[in-house]
């Protein structure tokens, strides 16, 4: 078992089939949050993964900036990998990211290549890492601070690191160190997961876009009405698709709104 590296997991409705893939990360002291995956999931987990892990069940979605920052506080290494049910990566390249903080003593976060490339090879300190899997030195993210919870489940990540790029902190990709996201792992890959995706990707632009003082509460009403217009036009030409896309990003911008009318108000 690895002393220095905690690898941290949220699951969220993880197809039960795809679970053995967490086993790459046995010798990590493995902690899992499960957020709605089945309600016998545990009892799953521990007949088919053959190690020991911490882990904690939500029946309720509390997105992931708030499951990061809950399995954040259970860590007690030095590092924390953050990384997901459908990223592969090998020790060899785990090794490769925690060599890197070698490099520089501010050094935060390392990222892997999901490239197969091999012209790549040095390492680089960069603006923004692939959040899908990171290796984190945890002090130092305390220090800075954990994820912002108004963010459910996309732009935290983005928010983040404007923080760090701010700081006296550094981000460094290590090339050589290899990941495959593989897809439609993390979710059940249907028109709901779609439609969940579009509605919270927008809400957390809109959040990201208010947090750094970019957006006009006028932006938010002209979007509002363009989604309309589109959703409307989608429908008279039978592009249902198409439609429930549009009507997702429509309520991703309305739950913005009523997201900003409780910060003006104060009722948070």
């Amino acid at each position: 078992m690895n002393s220095e590296i905690t690898a941290i997991l949220t699951l969220y409705k993880t197809p039960l089939s795809k679970l053995n893939n967490l086993s790459q990360y046995k010798n990590f002291n493995p902690v899992f949050f499960d957020q709605q995956t089945s309600g016998n999931s545990r009892k799953i987990l521990k007949k088919n993964l053959n190690f020991n892990f911490r882990y904690y069940f939500s029946k309720k979605n509390i997105g992931l900036s708030k499951s990061s920052n809950f399995l954040l506080k259970k860590v007690r290494t030095k590092f924390c990998l953050f990384t997901q049910p459908d990223i592969k990566i090998d020790l060899k390249s785990i090794n490769l990211l925690k060599k890197s903080f070698k490099k520089d003593k501010d050094i935060i976060f390392s990222g892997p290549s999901y490239q197969k490339s091999k012209k790549d090879k040095k390492n680089r300190f960069v603006k923004k890492l692939n959040a899908a899997c990171m290796l984190c030195d945890v002090k130092k993210l305390r220090d800075i601070g954990f994820f912002d919870e108004d963010f459910f489940l996309y732009w935290e990540d983005m928010f983040l690191m404007n923080k760090i790029n701010k700081s006296k902190y550094k981000m460094i990709f290590v090339p050589n160190a290899k990941a495959e996201h593989m897809s439609s792992q993390s979710s059940a890959n249907n028109m709901r997961t779609t439609f969940l995706r579009e509605m919270n990707f927008m809400y957390g632009e809109f959040v990201y876009d208010y947090k750094l003082k970019k957006i006009r509460i006028i932006k938010v009403f002209r979007k509002i009405f363009q989604f309309l217009i589109i959703f409307f036009f989608k429908i008279v030409f039978f592009k249902l698709k198409d439609a429930i896309i549009n009507l997702a990003k429509l309520l991703g911008v309305l739950k913005y709104l009523n997201f900003y009318c409780k910060k003006k108000l104060n009722i948070f």
